[in-house]
């Protein structure tokens, strides 16, 4: 399957949870970067195109390529009014690109009823965080988001059109309130609508469910595969669980659930699986170990700026496994 097959199905929630995150992992590398170039070169069937940009200048590579084609679908695929299959084909290559990269780059859109010239319509930004790195952003109407490691955010710049983000990955949101323009989170089939409040959604690729905690105020939590709905106050939270099941609503920790937002690394009854992913993300690292981890759940609280030598000695003699570092690389023994 093309990478740019891959990327529209992953914003249209129809990859599995492994094939979400072996596409982003690829998307890592350079041969990824490399190849999804080529696939967005050619799918403009343009050999005027210059061989110069493949050595990725980021941004003025993909700009250039806008330029050069000034076509394309509304921003969110599958979210509005489909237009033809050429501008769905080259939206979703070219918002690829932008989230590979992060920065921003114009968008334009066209009526499908009037001339065939289209007409500038806005800019997106996008902003991606990789493994190790979490950053905090003032949205257009200086509303705040905590945006986690591997996680990307896109909206349109000055919310032309209302007051709408999408996420792929972990954020919390400290919304300014305006009662009349909600606003609006798309994760997946998933959409989270709230006025002025702050809340945490938790919705990496290969998490099982996404999961919206509020924090203050009240949000509306809408599942468009189980076509279920549910409001929540301070201290809840509700879950997807896939195949059309309606999602659950429970109570939680707010303050446990968005704790990394202030450098805090928590978990809490979580699989030795997940903790392994979850450290990998946090640190920027990658962890080797069995083929498959054992069935241990695990909890901890570690501090701001934490070593992740500290955090694996923790586990280690709390689980029973020895570990090596090297660089970037870790390796954990499990002991018989």
């Amino acid at each position: 399957m093309r990478l740019v097959e891959k990327w529209r199905r992953l914003m249209k929630g129809l990859l599995s949870a492994r094939e979400a995150s072996d596409f982003l992992k690829r998307m890592e590398s350079e041969e990824g970067k490399r190849a999804f170039y080529q696939e967005v070169e050619s799918s403009f069937e343009d050999p005027n195109l210059s061989e110069s940009y493949l050595d990725w200048d980021k941004e003025a590579v993909l700009q250039k390529l806008l330029e050069k084609k000034r076509m394309t679908k509304s921003f969110w695929p599958g979210m509005l009014t489909a237009r033809t299959g050429a501008y769905r084909r080259f939206a979703a290559s070219l918002l690829l690109g932008l989230l590979v990269y992060g920065g921003y780059l114009a968008f334009f859109d066209s009526n499908p009823t009037s001339s065939s010239e289209p007409s500038f319509q806005s800019q997106v930004i996008v902003k991606y965080n990789p493994k190790g790195k979490r950053t905090k952003i003032q949205l257009p109407d200086l509303s705040w988001v905590y945006l986690n490691a591997e996680s990307y955010l896109a909206y349109e710049q000055g919310f032309p059109n209302g007051r709408e983000v999408r996420l792929v990955g972990e954020a919390f949101f400290d919304v300014t309130k305006d009662s009349l323009r909600p606003f609006t989170v798309l994760t997946g089939k998933i959409q989270t609508t709230a006025l002025g409040t702050s809340f945490n959604i938790h919705a990496y690729s290969e998490s099982p469910g996404v999961q919206v905690t509020l924090a203050t105020g009240e949000v509306k939590v809408q599942d468009f595969v189980s076509s279920s709905e549910l409001h929540l106050l301070p201290g809840e939270a509700s879950k997807t669980h896939g195949g059309g099941t309606p999602m659950k609503k429970f109570q939680v920790d707010p303050n446990s659930v968005a704790s990394w937002k202030d450098g805090i690394l928590q978990f809490e009854q979580l699989p030795l699986s997940e903790v392994v992913r979850l450290l990998e993300r946090w640190y920027g690292v990658s962890i080797h170990g069995p083929a498959a981890w054992p069935d241990f759940k695990c909890s901890g609280t570690f501090g701001k700026n934490e070593y992740l030598s500290n955090v694996l000695e923790v586990l280690g003699h709390s689980i029973g496994f020895d570990y090596t570092i090297d660089e970037k690389n870790i390796t954990i023994h499990i002991k018989p």
